[in-house]
């Protein structure tokens, strides 16, 4: 029975963890606030009225009826107050519960003060109990907001009357200093520092066990993080040599295709005449000799990849890199996804890794690809602006919202459902553009698509743009 009674109280939607703890004790002690007060106050009338009323009403300085109207009221208030502060903690709402309690009991006991003085009143614990209640689960400044709020009760019963006598406002002045309850209000400054330590000690100490806790937290996410970044590593290196030794076959077999391509230097030259057969022949063989070459073209380009080479820096002309790059880029495009490149006539030099330079764009026309599941269009464009080479990827996908936007870069972070993304394709494109002293501006619109630049600094304009022409075309 108790345990069940225990968990109904710990089981209250209080989200801050030190007042979930407190929550228990504190309705404890509200309901046994609720339940005294009455109670003791049935009890007084019933067998000990006649004491109270010459003891306690009659001593008031405010009459007797008046005393037992505000004692009745006072009370009545306090156990109001109690059984309303219960309440709100079993609707989560702590903080507020306790501040109306204190204040409550605060009001009642400066009422209770003014008219029957500190002497006549039996206050001290019910004081002592609010300031610590106030400080140890309000905190340190409710702690000294209550302090005050006693200081001026204590003063407030003072009787004037009984300075009055002293003639001179000196002599008043010092007869009100003589009258007042100087023990209580060290003993509750007193009560104020201990607890006001107290919790500032409590508080430091719970503040920096939570550093520590998230401090262990952060080195435990970077160790799984850097283990994951291992295993990812280890499975691509084994992809790598997987993708290299099925290129190096495959490309075997493309340059056996060649060499019987090329039989068709055999055939009547263009200017001699052939008939129907032999023509379409001619053209079927020249179409084979295309093909293979596009797939040889592919074929170097994974065993460039998959190789463990050290980082070459070296100036090259990205444009024509890019459109060495074209048939890959196209082969990592779908059949409905149209691929344009608008370059620049002449060349552009940059100080870049060749095969990094190649990894970043087949990155970025992979995010495009995976951005157009329905179709679309991924363009690759180059510009060249004083020292700067812009080079940008711009599909006509989904887009991307500015939340996601801002993580795009971060490793292992991908939209992407399980086991169709790494979320490293745009943090390897982003090492490498910063490595290279450059930088990445990504622009997106949900639903109109995304564009993501390169921006890398240019070794020199070996000739100024003449215009872009367009060799984009569906291949």
């Amino acid at each position: 029975m108790m345990s069940r009674i225990r968990d109904w109280l710990a089981n209250t939607p209080i989200d801050d963890p030190v007042d979930r703890r407190n929550a228990g004790f504190m309705q404890l002690l509200l309901v046994f606030e609720g339940l005294r007060i009455p109670l003791t106050k049935l009890y007084l009338f019933g067998l000990h009225w006649s004491y109270l009323h010459e003891h306690f009403y009659a001593r008031a300085r405010i009459g007797a009826s008046a005393a037992l109207a505000i004692d009745v009221g006072t009370d009545l208030a306090m156990t109001l107050s109690a059984w309303v502060g219960f309440y709100l903690i079993r609707r989560g709402r702590f903080p507020p519960a306790v501040a109306q309690f204190v204040a409550t009991m605060l009001a009642s006991g400066a009422v209770a003060y003014a008219a029957f003085g500190y002497h006549a009143t039996d206050g001290n614990l019910t004081l002592m109990m609010i300031l610590a209640l106030s400080g140890l689960m309000l905190g340190r400044k409710a702690l000294w907001i209550t302090y005050a709020a006693e200081a001026l009760i204590l003063i407030m019963s003072v009787d004037p009357l009984k300075a009055s006598g002293a003639g001179e406002p000196v002599g008043v002045l010092l007869a009100i200093y003589d009258l007042l309850p100087m023990r209580a209000l060290t003993s509750y400054l007193l009560i104020a520092l201990i607890v006001d330590r107290s919790i500032y000690a409590l508080r430091e100490s719970l503040l920096e066990s939570d550093r520590r806790r998230q401090q262990l937290a952060r080195e435990i996410a970077e160790r799984e993080r850097t283990h994951e970044q291992l295993l990812h590593a280890q499975k691509m290196d084994a992809v790598g040599k997987l993708a290299s030794g099925v290129a190096h076959d495959v490309n075997n077999v493309f340059d056996i295709i060649l060499g019987f391509s090329t039989e068709r230097d055999r055939l009547p030259g263009e200017d001699e005449p052939m008939d129907g057969n032999t023509r379409a022949v001619a053209d079927a063989l020249e179409g084979i000799e295309l093909a293979a070459r596009r797939g040889t073209a592919v074929c170097r380009k994974l065993l460039n990849f998959s190789r463990n080479d050290v980082t070459l820096t070296e100036e090259f002309d990205a444009v024509a890199a890019l459109e060495e790059l074209r048939p890959l880029a196209r082969q990592s495009l779908p059949s409905h996804c149209q691929l344009r490149v608008l370059l620049p006539s002449g060349p552009r030099i940059i100080r870049f890794d060749r095969s990094q330079f190649e990894l970043a764009i087949i990155n970025l026309v992979t995010n495009a690809r995976d951005a157009m599941p329905d179709g679309g269009s991924c363009t690759i464009t180059l510009e060249a602006a004083e020292d700067i080479l812009a080079i940008s990827v711009q599909d006509t996908g989904m887009g991307m919202a500015e939340s996601i936007r801002a993580q795009v870069f971060e490793p292992f972070f991908t939209t992407k459902p399980a086991g169709h993304g790494t979320g490293l394709g745009l943090s390897v494109v982003y090492d490498l553009v910063v490595q290279a002293g450059g930088r990445i501006v990504v622009e997106s619109v949900p639903g109109q698509g995304t564009t993501i630049r390169l921006m890398l600094p240019l070794v020199s304009a070996v000739s100024e743009m003449s215009g872009l022409r367009n060799v984009a075309r569906a291949v």
